[in-house]
């Protein structure tokens, strides 16, 4: 069903009146039965300077063109349940391919799990050609492109949940396996090149590439029962905790009980008086919890010394979704949450906006908005402009609600 169908607009906080200290949202409904949503992305897909909407159901894979939001099948089910998507142009035609990760079999350790390349033909609009990178590899759950070296040549990271043939209920004999894949000069047609970047962690739910600054390398961030850890490649087939340029860990956890499910990263503050920004990391603890958690770099200049720890929220359930950004135009960045279990004084699933302020002693102060209240059962949103105006906008895909919805950020009333 497309936005030709559907001319509901609904409006996000109607309380919000000019005098409001928040932007104002309003939220577009993209498509109201789209599937068991399970990973959302946007891109220029058809190379007209607007952002598309990639949307990955369990049963498809399909983008929402700009800005009339008509829907173009690019999949049906690659095998048996799709589970993640990452964009980047591969073959440097300026059309991103889709590497989309499938075969999702939750509590399956021994088979199952794939990773295949989505490449388009002549036309965008019609289906899509599937190549398979990797046949087999359970249960893989989390993929993203990561620019190890600030070049722009990036590899896609390939992060399986739970170690293969590890064994419930906790998953915590058997580690993951880490690694990142290489395209080669014809990426389309030859294998990639594998690199093992880690096997210590557990339960590795969601990793993430920062800082993301054109032109400095990336270091990657992994999420798992553990906590938060930052690698970055020194040289092919050496890949080292991060010591300086970053965290060694963030948050800590007891193996199968605690940890992390969800992080991203950021620099905020890049305006003066701040002498220089601070690099600010997002989580959800435990994984599929219920505390959206911020870190800021340690106070101490001491090897290994922790980072700060503040609890936005500890009120939520199956928190599954954070991004960053600067909603409200302040220069300091915000931080997106979105949970997709009933939680909160009204027992809903929804999606929160965490306004921060940051003093030049890394001090933070957060003020909620709430963007969708039971509406968006969310698995997966992040922060994009999407029409052009200058505001931080919000795609989300929700799991139980099946929809796909587009927050227009109309900002400040005067």
């Amino acid at each position: 069903m497309t936005i030709h169908l559907l001319l509901q607009i609904l409006l996000v906080g109607s309380a919000l009146t000019s005098s409001s200290p928040f932007p104002e949202f309003k939220a577009h409904v993209i498509n109201a039965e789209a599937g068991t949503g399970l990973a959302i992305t946007v891109a220029d897909i058809n190379q007209d300077g607007k952002p598309d909407i990639v949307g990955v159901s369990a049963n498809d894979v399909a983008w929402y063109e700009n800005p009339t939001w008509e829907r173009h099948l690019i999949s049906d089910t690659l095998r048996n349940s799709n589970v993640c998507v990452a964009a980047h142009d591969v073959d440097g035609d300026g059309i991103p391919e889709l590497a989309v990760g499938a075969d999702w079999q939750y509590n399956n350790t021994k088979s199952g799990g794939a990773l295949f390349l989505l490449h388009h033909g002549d036309d965008v609009k019609a289906p899509w050609k599937v190549i398979t990178l990797i046949e087999e590899e359970p249960p893989l759950h989390r993929v993203r492109w990561v620019d190890f070296e600030g070049r722009g040549q990036k590899a896609l990271v390939v992060a399986p949940l739970k170690g293969v043939d590890s064994t419930g209920p906790e998953f915590t004999d058997s580690a993951v396996w880490l690694y990142a894949l290489f395209p080669d000069e014809n990426p389309l047609e030859t294998p990639w090149r594998r690199e093992t970047i880690s096997n210590d962690y557990h339960l590795v739910h969601n990793i993430w590439a920062g800082p993301q600054v054109p032109g400095l390398a990336e270091q990657l961030f992994i999420a798992s029962a553990e906590g938060v850890y930052g690698y970055y490649r020194e040289r092919k087939d050496r890949y080292y905790p991060s010591f300086s340029g970053g965290p060694r860990y963030i948050s800590y956890g007891s193996v199968g009980l605690e940890g992390a499910g969800e992080v991203k990263t950021v620099l905020s503050g890049t305006q003066p008086p701040r002498l220089e920004p601070v690099h600010l990391i997002a989580t959800i603890e435990p994984m599929h919890g219920h505390q959206a958690v911020l870190y800021t770099p340690p106070l101490s200049s001491e090897f290994n010394a922790k980072h700060q720890r503040l609890v936005l929220d500890d009120q939520l359930k199956g928190g599954h979704a954070i991004g960053f950004a600067d909603f409200d135009r302040d220069d300091d960045q915000d931080l997106l949450v979105g949970f997709r279990e009933k939680a909160g004084p009204k027992n809903l699933p929804g999606l929160n906006i965490y306004y921060l302020s940051i003093d030049r002693n890394n001090t933070v102060t957060s003020t909620k908005q709430v963007v969708d209240d039971g509406g968006m059962a969310t698995e997966d949103a992040l922060a994009h402009d999407m029409n052009g105006d200058g505001w931080p906008d919000i795609v989300a895909f929700g799991r139980a609600t099946h929809n796909i919805k587009y927050y227009e950020n109309l900002g400040k009333g005067e």
